[in-house]
């Protein structure tokens, strides 16, 4: 069967290929490797981005060529470089250089290279007004760019209720992206339209997740595993998602027709890739 984790981070520092070499092991098919800063690559402007980028697809190239795993990237400037920035820049100039960071994503959703871009959005933990301020002028613009580029984006915030999902809703219809290529990553385990507002939520491969979520609207499934050998097996392990989803379906907890929902038709749905 198809199975397909929607936020996998590698880097060259951890496990990098190895890691999918786990995950297709335990059964994986198919991954989103999301993009995320690299300590080595430090970002002073808009065209830092074009070199972190360039390593994240090197190792999405690197898995295809070791292994059977479908990888799909993202792509996007994370919403926590806007602060050191601010520092050494000031809050404008480092606004505008996320979102120079957005737009070079965006031309590589238009090369092919990737399919959608995020993580964007907002810090996940409490700043101060101004920093909210600009990091929703970056969210708006990436919202902007993906609609151009006919892509989803891939949300970084703090835990949503459904307030926070009503803001993202209201904000994909303010610059006219369609909600259902909206996908908050971490996400609460709020599947009802009523709840979300139309957003895909992308939850934790946990079971008390995933109890939540059963019998509400569609949801995708993450694993968020940073490959970092400082912290193995954060968040999730690599293995989790296809570990998890096959012991779901034996126990009765995961439905097969929710589970092809989860690892197919909501894939194709929303990025237009095909996990099998």
């Amino acid at each position: 069967m198809a199975i397909f984790d929607n936020h996998f981070h590698l880097r060259p520092t951890g496990l990098g290929v190895g890691a999918a070499k786990v995950f297709e092991k335990a059964g994986g098919t198919a991954l989103m490797l999301t993009h995320s800063p690299y300590d080595d690559i430090p970002i002073r402007n808009g065209e830092d981005y074009e070199a972190a980028y360039a390593r994240t697809l090197g190792l999405g190239r690197q898995v295809r060529e070791a292994t059977r795993v479908k990888v799909f990237v993202a792509l996007g400037p994370y919403p926590v470089d806007l602060i050191p920035l601010t520092k050494s820049l000031g809050l404008a100039a480092a606004a505008d250089v996320l979102k120079r960071g957005v737009d070079l994503a965006g031309r590589h959703v238009a090369n092919g290279d990737a399919v959608a871009i995020g993580e964007v959005g907002r810090p996940h933990f409490p700043v101060d007004a101004d920093v909210w301020r600009a990091s929703n002028e970056v969210l708006a613009h990436a919202m902007t760019v993906a609609r151009d580029r006919e892509c989803p984006v891939i949300l970084h915030t703090e835990d949503p209720t459904p307030q926070t999902f009503q803001e993202f809703a209201s904000m994909a219809d303010r610059y006219h992206l369609a909600r259902q290529k909206v996908v908050k990553h971490h996400s609460s385990p709020l599947t009802r339209p009523e709840e979300n507002g139309g957003i895909v939520p992308s939850i934790l491969a946990k079971s008390e997740l995933v109890k939540a979520a059963v019998g509400g609207g569609p949801f995708f499934l993450e694993t968020d595993y940073i490959d970092d050998p400082k912290r193995p097996g954060a968040v999730l392990g690599p293995a989790t998602v296809p570990r998890k989803t096959k012991i779901w379906i034996a126990e009765g907890l995961l439905p097969e027709n929710i589970a092809q929902q989860i690892h197919v038709d909501l894939p194709r749905r929303t990025y237009g890739i095909e996990t099998e």
